[in-house]
């Protein structure tokens, strides 16, 4: 991990989610394409990891513990930063560079956050694809600024991937209201592997139970053992990537790898995954959804469980082909 932090320079600040920090490397890719300067990332250890050593940083910053907004602002009058870009929706990063006096601070409006920022704009009031609403944001301190690149972020790590074409699948989701059922999951590794293909199941330690019940029908389950910039090269190497609405859907649309992402309680007008070839799923008609709920409270689930995985495999096979 790079630790020599240059002077004068961008800092972007990375959330601790990773759906939220695999959609700050496309604009990383467009500060990059600009020639945008040095460029520092920093934030939780977790995500900020994804950028350690890889060319689209100059050096990586990761919090120690959760810093408050004085601590955070005294490591960018250390560091004399020039810019901070700051999309978490939180008061934290805008207040702490508002306290460091830097001197352009570029962020969104939530949390109150906009009152200490130089170039601001809303993002859940905004509408269009959650990329667009921060490029709308960049484009008040850079106006003419091209279209929002794909990250085509390419990870480092020393991982050894199959031969054969293989499926990732990543059925852990943080609301139980945005899970593709189990079954469905189970079902489609089945057709995959009869179809020829390998089938690689990742997730977070956390998600363990659901990974291993998927696991059944596939080649490789790797949830929990694997780092978050290692399953981002298995996601890369993939034929395709299915998920739910979830961090790794994200992570492997950034990777250029078609992804396809089903929804259910959410909507995926704005969060679809940012990539070349990507593709949301959603059954129309249901009157509850887009419910915005953690949990379902209908029997049966039918916004998901609706969801044949007959109709997702078509679709996959789709995008393979595309």
């Amino acid at each position: 991990m790079r630790c020599m932090i240059p002077t004068g320079a961008t800092w972007l600040r990375f959330p601790r989610f990773v759906g939220d920090a695999a959609m700050q490397l496309p604009i990383l890719r467009l500060l990059r394409n600009q020639g945008v300067g040095p460029l520092v990332v920093w934030g939780p250890a977790a995500t900020v990891a994804l950028v350690a050593d890889n060319e689209l940083a100059d050096a990586v910053v990761p919090d120690q513990g959760r810093p408050g907004p004085w601590a955070m602002a005294a490591l960018l009058r250390r560091h004399r930063a020039a810019r901070s870009i700051h999309f978490p929706k939180s008061l934290r990063p805008a207040l702490a560079a508002f306290l460091a006096r830097v001197p352009e601070r570029i962020g969104v409006d939530e949390s109150l956050a906009g009152v200490f920022n130089t170039h601001s704009g809303p993002f859940w009031d905004a509408q269009g694809p959650f990329m667009a609403r921060y490029h709308a944001v960049l484009a008040k301190r850079w106006p003419g600024l091209p279209p929002m690149p794909y990250a085509d972020y390419a990870p480092l790590a020393d991982v050894r991937l199959p031969e054969e074409p293989y499926l990732c699948l990543m059925p852990g989701s943080t609301w139980p209201s945005k899970a593709w059922p189990r079954e469905h999951f189970l079902a489609l590794a089945r057709k995959a592997r009869l179809d020829g293909m390998g089938v690689a199941v990742l997730g977070s330690p956390g998600e363990q139970d659901i990974c291993a019940f998927v696991a059944q029908g596939a080649t490789h389950d790797l949830c929990g053992r694997t780092t978050l910039v290692e399953a981002a090269a298995w996601l890369r190497g993939a034929r395709a990537a299915l998920g739910n609405d979830s961090g790794l859907s994200h992570l492997a649309a950034a990777c250029g790898t078609p992804t396809l992402a089903l929804y259910g309680a959410t909507d995926p007008g704005g969060s679809t995954p940012w990539g070349p070839s990507t593709l949301a799923l959603r059954l129309d008609g249901i009157p509850c959804a887009p419910c915005f709920k953690p949990d379902c409270f209908v029997a049966g689930h039918p916004c998901l469980a609706g969801l044949d995985p007959g109709r997702v495999w078509a679709s996959l096979l789709a995008l393979f082909r595309a």
